[in-house]
């Protein structure tokens, strides 16, 4: 469902939509306004949310139509624009086996064979789009500080970029403000806003690119806390002989308590749930 924001002309200039995830409202604005990432400006309103906790549990976004584009040199549809950005997997890739014709009956003498064909009359194999997942390179680096600095201030915050390591590219946003809000519970606003700048980067440089953003070293700090958590509740666990089951958590989180603790002897974990309710659980080893 998605507000319009109407001038004088036919096309909406600003939409606000809602969507399960801050991706899906993003979809739902863009075929709103008629646009693709490169032709607007994106305002996350609200990261969404547990339906557990608050009946508002949508991700909203508003989408405002820029008077100039980020980039107009590379023509993608919208649906691959919001494709995941990580490369397709060398399965999918693979030509189809050739299957063999079938040998001439016995009783037909063998046919000739035909003669080869000039080579200008074959035809040139079907040129494959790179998926190549860039995570350095100056001219990533470039496109990145540039969209950095442009949406922070649009977005009202002012804040200093700090390049925190060049393979893979990762930055840290730091500053006097509050940026509890572009941080958001768990740093959910701040994976939507990583993902926005993954995406117009992506959409500049032509293929798919993953750089890592923080602010004010949130993920670093979230990251020591969840390996401290692990190694306590690994005791805890060891001690009692019960599994533990963890708050639910995103996905990289998750991982890295799968990490911290994959040597440990003692004790096991996995992941039980679906979507935003999967968790984490820590068992002893049988």
């Amino acid at each position: 469902m998605a507000d319009q924001s109407t001038d004088s002309s036919d096309a909406p200039e600003s939409v606000e939509a809602s969507g399960a995830s801050v991706e899906e409202a993003l979809r739902q604005a863009l075929r709103q306004l008629d646009a693709t990432i490169d032709d607007v400006d994106v305002e996350i309103l609200s990261s969404g949310g547990s339906r557990l906790l608050r009946r508002d549990a949508e991700a909203r976004v508003r989408v405002v139509r820029r008077e100039r584009p980020f980039s107009a040199t590379i023509d993608e549809t919208e649906h691959e624009l919001l494709a995941e950005s990580e490369p397709e997997p060398e399965a999918r890739a693979a030509e189809p086996a050739e299957v063999p014709a079938a040998p001439p009956p016995p009783d037909d003498p063998p046919a000739p064979e035909p003669a080869e064909a000039p080579a200008a009359e074959q035809p040139a194999p079907r040129a494959r789009a790179s998926r190549t997942l860039v995570e350095s390179g100056e001219e990533l680096q470039d496109i990145v500080e540039d969209l950095l600095v442009g949406m922070l201030d649009r977005m009202g915050f002012i804040a200093e970029i700090e390049l925190v390591d060049e393979d893979p590219l990762a930055y840290n946003v730091v500053g006097d403000d509050d940026f509890s809000k572009l941080i958001g519970r768990h740093g959910s606003t701040l994976r939507s806003f990583g993902y926005l700048i993954n995406l117009m980067a992506g959409r500049q440089l032509g293929q798919p690119c993953r750089v890592l953003i923080d602010v004010n070293s949130y993920r670093a700090r979230r990251a020591d806390h969840l390996r401290e958590l692990a190694e306590t509740l690994a005791d805890q666990v060891d001690e009692t002989q019960e599994p533990v089951t963890l708050e639910a958590m995103p996905a990289n989180e998750r991982r890295l308590i799968h990490v911290a603790l994959a040597d440990d002897e003692n004790v096991r974990t996995y992941s039980i749930g679906e979507g935003d309710e999967r968790r984490v659980v820590i068992s002893p080893k049988a």
